[in-house]
């Protein structure tokens, strides 16, 4: 909303770079996500002190990560060439990129924290915190993106800047909670320096890279569409930057559903009970569903005002407006697949949603996007009904999954009693 305030070119530049920058980071992140059911498990199996172990391997994790993914973003510019985007755009997106990147440790330090406090079912800290590094966030990018109070205008490039600082002051906020909290003393966090516990890694790797590897497909399947929108030139890319955000943010309701899913399902299954775990994940299922029927029925009645406060560019606004209610549909299905997918993340069960993540994302949904928006010449619209088909179908298939899943493991634990009896 503020990159709008600087025109469609500055606000491209933002749409380009995050874009990537999420891609990018979410790789990353997806494999810190495996703390949160691994320490579920943990809490519920009453482990206490394997939390804490478990946790400063994920921190030595985040740092080889962090080297990286900062080397990734160095070389994005590259990237945005081939996709023939426009030099100014290019330019400018990998200044925001180049100046948030500083940021990655600080933001993975944040996230390994923020999934340990997930794990044991604390969520009030993490949204303080975040309740209070927002207007941070705004205040900074007020700064150096407009040039404020002597600071230089900075436009995108404050962007990343204002966002990079932020994420350090979280880190620099849970650090400290954390630390000075009599609650955190018995899981044995902060032991003092350690050498990396290579067994406790190698079982947050194998839990985490499939997580990893989803969160990039669908963050890479975004940034290829926000690469093909940039061929449809800056209007399109301002509108279809609207839209994503505006889909983002309604996003995070279901997404908060989902890793609530996920710790409960893991501290369920961690006290080997499927049955209460098999239940949870289909109420936070069902959830998803009512939230985002609200959410797509009021993105529908409101599209224009919403499109109205981010642009002042009439052809933007009305692009964007057209742009949400197929964005409006497509949040049925997304709510239904984030929320499939942190029931399967309690579990532990992340390799075969995976396979199916790269077939839904890239079989289905480039696919389609592709073939409707280029080759069909629908455009925009084409495009994002094949973000519409991905997202719909990764959410039957993943609550299938979740079903087939659990139901296994309910019968395993069925045979298990039945032989203690009998024995």
């Amino acid at each position: 909303m503020m990159a709008g305030d600087l025109g469609a070119t500055q606000l491209a530049a933002v749409a380009i770079g995050s874009s990537i920058w999420i891609t990018v980071f979410l790789a990353g992140l997806g494999v810190i996500m495996a703390l949160g059911p691994i320490v579920a498990q943990h809490y519920g199996a009453g482990r206490k002190t394997d939390i804490g172990r478990d946790t400063r391997a994920c921190l030595w994790l985040a740092l080889l990560i962090s080297f990286v993914v900062v080397i990734v973003l160095q070389y994005a510019q590259v990237l945005m060439q081939a996709m023939n985007i426009e030099l100014e755009v290019a330019s400018l997106a990998q200044g925001y990129l180049d100046a948030i990147s500083f940021s990655v440790l600080g933001c993975y330090g944040y996230h390994c924290l923020r999934q340990m406090n997930e794990g044991l079912g604390r969520t009030v800290p993490i949204m303080i915190i975040m309740g209070s590094s927002l207007p941070i966030n705004v205040g900074l990018n007020y700064l150096f993106m407009y040039g404020k109070f002597g600071c230089p205008a900075l436009g995108a490039v404050g962007a990343g800047l204002g966002s990079g600082l932020t994420f350090w002051f979280m880190f620099l906020f849970i650090s400290l909670y954390t630390s000075k909290s009599i609650v955190y003393r018995q899981y044995d966090l902060w032991r003092g320096f350690e050498l990396p516990n290579w067994s406790a890694m190698r079982h947050i790797l194998a839990v985490g890279v499939p997580i990893g590897g989803s969160f990039m497909l669908q963050a890479a399947l975004f940034t290829a569409v926000a690469l093909i929108m940039g061929s449809f030139g800056t209007v399109v890319i301002a509108a279809h930057a609207v839209t994503l955000n505006f889909a983002s943010l309604v996003f995070m309701i279901p997404l908060g559903i989902a890793m609530a899913t996920t710790a409960l399902v893991g501290q369920a299954i961690g006290r080997a009970e499927p049955r209460v775990a098999k239940r949870i994940g289909l109420v936070g299922i069902s959830m998803c569903l009512l939230v985002m029927c609200i959410s797509a029925s009021c993105t529908i009645a409101y599209a224009q005002d919403i499109a109205s406060l981010y642009s002042r560019d009439a052809s933007v606004i009305r692009l964007a407006a057209a742009l949400l209610v197929i964005a409006a549909i497509m949040q049925l299905g997304d709510g239904c697949q984030v929320s499939a997918a942190g029931a399967l993340r309690g579990l532990k069960d992340t390799r075969v949603p995976l396979l199916i993540n790269a077939t839904v994302y890239w079989g289905v949904g480039f696919t389609v996007a592709y073939y409707a928006g280029v080759r069909l010449d629908y455009g925009p619209f084409g495009v994002w009904f094949g973000l519409c088909c991905c997202l719909w179908t990764a959410g039957i298939w993943l609550s299938l999954r979740f079903r087939t899943v659990i139901n296994r493991t309910i019968r395993a634990d069925e045979l298990r009693s039945g032989a203690s009896l009998i024995i």
